[in-house]
């Protein structure tokens, strides 16, 4: 029988609560906490509190105040157990509701606590209120000569505000001044400025009645003012206007989709996101333009300032007061088009209508860091949100995109196959260095036919692009008596020779030190010989090679902020550079008409590692620098330098060959059982003790299988764990797992249980989960 709840009879103690009404905010924890909180709002912080805002809260058992943020405002009653907010941290908010849910749906999708999500989502100086300054207005109220109560912004400490004002000359002057403005509002640095009064002055009037203060933020950093609009007078070809239609029906749609605009490096995709993106703006809406680089930023950025009147560039060149002031023009909506690298993915716009992601397949599109997100699947998740499309844009597209492009009901897929102009695609030659070193009997950066090629290059006047995917002079230092390398003493890594510096350096933990010449080995003491090749010893062999020619080295050594890059990109585009000698950052993308050779030096560089995408990001990098060569009237030539020449990467790479290449990799990807057919999440667990990290994470490998198993899950697998590729790295040792679902949807369900049931958590000193991983190291 069911015990009525009002009848306590039988109850040997019972208390009742005491019930309150009023507002209760959920909050996320800025902490790796899975779950969100309730906490009650007092009543004078519920007038100001919004959404978004960051607050302090009481957590734990001793109640230890933690940052979070607000993401549900709710009036509702409430026991005495519910612990109060204690205080706001930040004025204002730039979290919509449109963003939280976002941010919801990042955090569950890459299993990542939802209160530091949305810490990533914000910028710091955003939330900080950098580039905002507080201006005092100062305005008159009253012209006679009767004061009023006081008014409260300003205190007059000891003033008489029931007693008759006594009209002093510089309470005069100041009243005097105010009424000749016209508008009778200045700001209070202006007033004093001009009547030679003092603050005291000031407040006895705003005592009296006379005058009133308003505060305001006003913004201070300032913002780099757009070129003139200068359109240019050439048609789109038919391609492009084909390709230019379908995307425009998806605009027209109002709806949610992806386009794949699949085109060879040189057809003219940007020109196809210039008129999509002013038909949306046209239209009303704002749009954001994705790069993967800072360099790509500075170029695109240029061609589409002078073609917008309202453009925006989001980079991590940016101050803190820079992007602050950004972020608020574009909350405003008054930035029609936002163009930057990851976090314009969050740009707050308040009526986006498209997203363009370039280049979609890069891997700098990966945060890495939690959350570990991929912004080309954010940009997509957020489009679905919004019911807008989306345009990814590549020469060389994703294994998973270019399979979803055909797969997928939400896809579909443009190609471009022809370059602007009717130019040809350029000549393809690959080099077997193997032969190079035996009929020239010593180590060589370049082959006889690069080294040829570039003398005639630089004869007619044109420009040269050498990549070489390896900063530094040399990767390996190695005693050639007792075989001993010169490793980091953190990392289970070679250091890195450079030459500018004198020191070699650890690309990972960055540790450096003055290069030795001799072994480290107490007991050996011979002379280190130096192995391998980076873009500082391709730069100096150019050089030596070619000394009256201007030759320029980019890479993370060199480009450390956006003007250097600026700079590059204009001495490049003005000719006053012969050649450029750079890692993949130079592959990407740009546009400069006088290049008519390119050189890749070794090639084959981390062809044979264990990442399952290593072929695919050959291919690719081939084929993106290749896109470099004969983007003008002069025609294109393309040296590639291997030892192993019979690589299906540059088989199809001579071809430019995407679609063969693409399909072979799925079907290889399909027999294996690697995405797009599966689902991975990677999980490394890391400790300054292998035993600890090994034993850590064979408890997890346990824990997940049992929840595959109580999930029945029947597609699911773990791999390992076992020692990563890189297996120490800054000191740790790093064991991993490798989790295999069938599908999203099956993925999210297993990690979500394991962050229920606080199972992904070890005793190790670090566990880092990865969704999606695009690299295997």
């Amino acid at each position: 029988m069911e015990r009525n709840p009002s009848d306590r009879t039988g109850f040997l103690w019972h208390e009742e609560g005491d019930r309150r009404e009023g507002t209760v905010a959920e909050v996320a924890p800025i902490a790796p906490l899975a779950r969100t909180y309730s906490f009650a709002v007092s009543e004078s912080l519920a007038e100001s509190l919004q959404l978004g805002h960051r607050v302090m809260v009481p957590l734990g058992r001793r109640g230890t105040l933690r940052p979070g943020f607000v993401i549900g405002l709710d009036r509702r009653p409430w026991d005495s157990t519910l612990r109060p907010v204690d205080s706001l941290v930040d004025a204002g908010s730039f979290l919509t509701p449109e963003l939280i849910d976002l941010a919801r749906e990042i955090a569950l999708h890459y299993a990542c606590p939802l209160g530091r999500t949305l810490a990533a989502i914000t910028p710091e100086g955003v939330r900080r209120e950098a580039g905002l300054q507080t201006v005092r207005y100062v305005r008159l109220i009253d012209n006679g000569p009767s004061p009023k109560s006081p008014a409260d912004s300003m205190d007059a400490p000891g003033s008489d505000a029931t007693s008759v004002l006594r009209m002093t000359p510089q309470r005069r002057n100041v009243i005097e001044y105010l009424q000749s403005t016209g508008s009778g509002s200045v700001t209070l640095d202006q007033l004093l400025t001009a009547t030679g009064a003092s603050d005291a002055v000031v407040r006895g009037l705003v005592a009296a009645g006379r005058l009133s203060v308003d505060i305001r933020k006003e913004l201070t950093a300032e913002l780099e003012e757009p070129p003139s609009q200068v359109e240019p007078s050439f048609e789109l070809n038919e391609e492009q206007t084909i390709a230019l239609s379908s995307i425009r029906e998806a605009i027209d749609a109002r709806r949610f989709s992806v386009t794949l605009l699949f085109g060879v490096s040189g057809c003219g995709k940007t020109e196809v996101y210039i008129r999509a993106i002013r038909d949306v703006v046209g239209a009303g809406f704002q749009a954001i333009l994705l790069v993967p680089e800072i360099m790509l930023t500075t170029q695109v950025a240029q061609r589409l300032a002078s073609r917008f009147p309202r453009v925006a560039m989001m980079h991590s060149g940016l101050t803190d007061a820079q992007r602050s002031v950004l972020w608020r023009h574009i909350a405003a909506g008054e930035r029609s088009v936002i163009i930057g690298t990851r976090s314009a993915v969050f740009a707050p716009c308040p009526r986006l209508g498209l997203i363009c992601v370039d280049e979609e397949q890069e891997t700098s599109y990966k945060n890495l860091r939690a959350p570990r997100f991929h912004v080309r699947d954010v940009a997509i998740m957020r489009a679905k949100q919004l019911g807008i499309p989306v345009v990814l844009g590549s020469a060389t597209p994703s294994v998973e995109t270019w399979h979803l492009s055909g797969a997928h009901k939400d896809y579909r897929r443009v190609a471009i196959r022809r370059r602007v102009k009717g130019l040809p695609m350029p000549r393809v030659d690959v080099i077997d260095m193997r032969v190079e070193y035996v009929e020239r009997k010593q180590s060589l950066v370049f082959s006889r036919t690069l080294e040829r090629l570039l003398g005639e290059t630089f004869d007619r006047g044109e420009q040269a692009l050498l990549l070489m995917n390896r900063r530094g002079f040399a990767n390996r230092l190695f005693c050639p008596d007792c075989k001993t390398r010169v490793v980091c003493p953190q990392c289970n890594v070679g250091l890195v020779m450079h030459s500018a510096t004198g020191q070699s350096m650890c690309h990972y933990c960055r540790t450096r030190m003055v290069t030795p010449t001799r072994c480290l080995n107490p007991t050996c003491n011979a002379e280190l010989v130096r192995f391998g090749v980076g873009t500082q010893q391709v730069e100096d062999v150019l050089a030596r090679m070619f000394p009256d020619r201007r030759i320029a080295r980019v890479d993370s050594d060199t480009m450390r902020h956006r003007s250097q890059y600026e700079e590059l990109v204009r001495r490049y585009e003005t000719r006053e550079i012969d050649a450029l000698v750079g890692t993949q950052m130079i592959a990407k993308g740009l546009d400069f008409p006088f290049v008519s050779l390119v050189g890749v030096v070794h090639a084959d560089i981390g062809a044979f590692s264990a990442d399952f995408r290593a072929h695919e990001r050959l291919f690719q990098l081939i084929t993106q620098v290749a896109g470099r060569a004969g983007r003008a009237d002069a025609a294109g030539r393309v040296v590639v330098q291997t030892t192993t020449p019979d690589l299906p990467a540059f088989t199809f790479a001579l071809k430019h060959d995407y679609e063969s290449f693409a399909e072979a990799e799925l079907a290889s990807r399909r027999a294996i059982g690697l995405p797009p057919f599966r689902r991975l999440a990677r999980i490394v667990v890391a400790d300054r003790r292998d035993a600890k990290a090994g034993e850590e994470a064979e408890s997890l490998a346990v824990r997940v299988r049992g929840s595959i198993a109580a999930l029945a899950l029947s597609h699911a697998d773990v791999w390992g764990p076992t020692p990563c590729a890189i297996a120490r790295l800054r000191g740790h040792y790093r064991h991993e797992i490798i989790i295999r679902t069938a599908n999203a949807t099956d993925l999210r369900a297993l990690l979500s249980a394991l962050q229920t049931a606080n199972a992904l958590r070890t005793k190790a000193d670090s566990t880092i989960v990865d969704v999606d991983p695009v690299s295997m190291m």
